[in-house]
């Protein structure tokens, strides 16, 4: 589960986006061919044997052939399953699977060089018609249909019940996906109140070190902890070698919550002066960048960030020399897919003396806090393909497979065997993760867990790969109601539907655009340009570089508020 998890950090957003995107794009590159659904085998219907060569999500290549996935499928499904033994999350072994059509019948490629788009109208994916889907998947198409605009994603063009691919939920996303941290032994010995009343995340193995409050600091409040933290000695060795904060330089999630105080949300548009406005030339992002240099220039920035990309930074984290940091709940929790992550790195060994206090996003100067959502619009996120050489008769077959395998949970075997057997619950039975023997592979190998799932989950699968602390901490703030309601950021428009040429426009600019956001950022950050007198001009640049005609083409895209209603 741990390489499962790794791909739903913030880091990984941009390629999630980029896959999920769907086509209703009327102006038809080709006809799909209709599908007699009559005259294929009824459901459950498994009398002829069918060879299929199957893949998922989490397919690395070191699948070993007769695992014990793999026979009780077949046996199930009355097929035989050639494996694919190619990693499909490394970009140049898929690039070349791509390049020969040489593609397994199904895939969800990690990896993937090519959108689904690309994929389809290069001829090496077929679509899915709606009629074989509510024939031989109906939980997925409950699923979708309970997930606005589920059924009106991935439309192949010229159709209207033709799917490209596949697509997957992501429940355990639902909330904030970021909250900071502040060094509580620090807190402590410089006399600063916590912002409210303070909970222990769990009873031990580290967690009794962790606290959290879903109250918040202000920004102004957060600026004299810094400082407390940078010049007041709270490690207590009587040099000046500690510092507030500590960023990354590979992306932004380090000022995720900072960023939210200003309603601001990474790679997110805003509505600015009753008008569309994309985030790297808002105001207010303007007004981020501003403190932040105003920090940096007080001395409450780590000066070593230029250098540091996020693992580095953990490590550096680590050595005990910053105060603030930036978390997600399963690092407060200190589930095993985080070990080594900052900031639970730093408890993690049982000598530590260190404690951490985990807060609510801040609280910015109009009284805004939050955090971008993980996904722009709704949970839905994701995709799976199917070759172009898959007949009929192959798909009912494929589609039988994954309905069962990724929808009804009888199925829990495909990827954490038989429970006494295969797998045990960490803590208390159906309330905490599952944990597979040392015996067994954990992916893949000789127990074939995961080999031919897809990335899906209900609430019910979520709980299966996270502990009961986790759980807590998300029911009582990261996905409480009203925390949703209040916090979660998103997007003011979103072509999600790919109703216009956003896609397009992104592809042929995003990196030019890149490039001057973060050269800019990085600039203003460490003070070597003076934002109010270059402002001007780094926003000519941004719209002059591609930046007007996609904000142009992001007009003419729904509001979000509207998708999500569909």
């Amino acid at each position: 589960m741990k390489k499962i998890l790794k791909t739903l950090s913030i880091a990984a957003f941009s390629s999630a986006l980029i896959f999920t995107s769907a086509c209703s794009n009327k102006e038809a590159s080709k006809e799909a061919e209709k599908v007699d659904v009559g005259g294929l085998p009824k459901t459950g219907d498994f009398s002829k044997k069918l060879e299929l060569n199957l893949s998922g999500s989490v397919t690395r290549g070191k699948v070993e052939d007769g695992n014990y996935v793999q026979k009780r499928l077949e046996k199930q499904f009355n097929i035989k399953i050639k494996n694919t033994k190619v990693d499909t999350w490394n970009r140049d072994q898929v690039n070349l699977m791509v390049a020969s059509g040489d593609l397994p019948d199904t895939f969800a490629f990690t990896g993937a060089p090519k959108t689904a788009r690309e994929l389809y109208d290069g001829g090496l994916t077929r679509t899915i018609p709606k009629a074989m889907l509510e024939k031989y998947a109906p939980r997925y198409m409950k699923m979708l249909s309970e997930n606005p605009p589920g059924l009106k994603l991935n439309i192949a063009p010229g159709t209207d019940d033709e799917y490209m691919q596949l697509t997957g939920l992501y429940p355990n996303t639902d909330g904030l996906v970021w909250a900071p941290t502040f060094r509580l032994d620090w807190l402590e010995k410089l006399g600063i109140k916590p912002p409210g009343e303070i909970k222990q995340v769990g009873p031990s193995g580290g967690r009794e070190k962790i606290y959290f409050t879903d109250s918040a600091y202000t920004l102004d409040q957060v600026e004299e902890i810094l400082k407390a933290f940078t010049f007041n000695d709270p490690d207590g060795n009587g040099k000046n070698d500690t510092y507030g904060i500590s960023p990354y330089n590979n992306n932004a999630s380090w000022a995720a919550s900072l960023m939210g105080s200003f309603g601001l949300a990474p790679g997110y548009n805003i509505k600015e002066n009753g008008k569309l406005v994309q985030m790297e030339v808002s105001d207010q992002y303007k007004e981020f960048l501003k403190l932040i240099a105003k920090w940096y220039k007080m001395g409450l920035v780590d000066p070593e960030f230029t250098t540091l990309d996020a693992n580095k930074s953990w490590e550096k984290y680590k050595q005990g020399k910053i105060g603030y940091y930036i978390a997600q709940p399963a690092y407060i929790a200190m589930d095993d897919w985080a070990k080594g992550r900052a900031p639970q790195n730093i408890v993690e060994n049982p000598d530590s003396q260190v404690k951490l206090l985990a807060t609510a996003p801040e609280i910015g100067p109009n009284g805004q806090q939050g955090v971008g959502a993980f996904l722009p619009v709704g949970l839905l996120a994701d995709n799976f393909f199917v070759s172009k050489k898959v007949s009929d008769e192959k798909l009912a077959r494929i589609l039988q497979v994954f309905d069962y395998i990724n929808f009804d949970n009888d199925a829990r075997w495909t990827l954490y065997g038989e429970l006494g057997v295969h797998s045990d619950w960490e803590g208390e039975p159906e309330k905490s993760a599952l944990k597979v023997r040392p015996e067994f592979a954990e992916q893949e190998g000789n127990s074939g867990f995961w080999a031919y799932n897809f990335r899906t989950y209900d609430k019910e699968r979520v709980q299966w790969f996270t502990s009961e602390y986790t759980m807590k901490l998300n029911n009582e703030f990261f996905q409480r109601p009203d925390v949703k309601e209040k916090m979660m950021i998103r997007p003011y428009k979103w072509d999600l539907l790919q109703e216009t040429k956003v896609a397009d426009i992104k592809k042929r600019y995003d990196g030019q655009l890149k490039t001057i956001v973060d050269e800019y950022m990085m600039k203003a950050m460490v003070g070597e340009v003076n934002i109010d007198k270059t402002w001007d001009e780094y926003v000519k640049s941004y719209l002059a570089n591609g930046g007007q005609e996609l904000t142009d083409e992001l007009e003419k895209a729904e509001k979000v508020t509207d998708l999500m209603k569909k």
